[in-house]
């Protein structure tokens, strides 16, 4: 049997890793406005203006169907997110209320103050050309998939 790779050099637990790295910046601020980092995705995913339906919403968060239906229950309820009418009767289309872009750009403001510390600790470039790659990977294995649609 050939040798196993070291378990700290697995790909997945690097991934995984990495992504406990980079969501704990941004964790506290959002939390500190009352959301998830999960909520705080959809709120981004949506701002400026952007309605999405909920299949698109979903696939570009990175959230499971079930898990969006309670994010956007709950970001209703808290007035952030309105539903629209949608040509298709299956389908629910969403978009930030006006209270909903506030609350964005108050949060974006210290998401941006992080983003740039991450990019000095790690180098702009550097950054940059890890992201390229990470699309360029998941576009290896999952080919049917559109690349660039998550983020944090």
């Amino acid at each position: 049997m050939a040798d196993a790779p070291r378990y700290d050099d697995s790909l997945t637990i690097a991934l995984l890793r990495a992504r406990d790295a980079v969501t704990a910046q941004f964790r506290d601020h959002v939390g500190a406005a009352g959301l998830t980092l999960q909520q705080w995705r959809v709120i981004r995913a949506l701002a400026g203006g952007t309605a999405l339906d909920t299949t698109t919403l979903a696939r570009r968060c990175v959230i499971l169907a079930p898990s969006l239906t309670r994010i956007v229950r709950h970001l209703g309820d808290s007035g952030l997110v309105e539903t629209l009418a949608s040509h298709d009767r299956r389908q629910r289309v969403i978009r930030l209320t006006p209270e909903g872009e506030a609350l964005f750009t108050e949060i974006w403001k210290v998401s941006e103050r992080k983003y740039a510390a991450i990019e000095d600790a790690f180098g702009q470039d550097e950054l940059r050309d890890l992201v390229i790659s990470l699309n360029r990977l998941r576009a290896c294995l999952e080919p049917d998939r559109a690349i660039g649609n998550a983020g944090v």
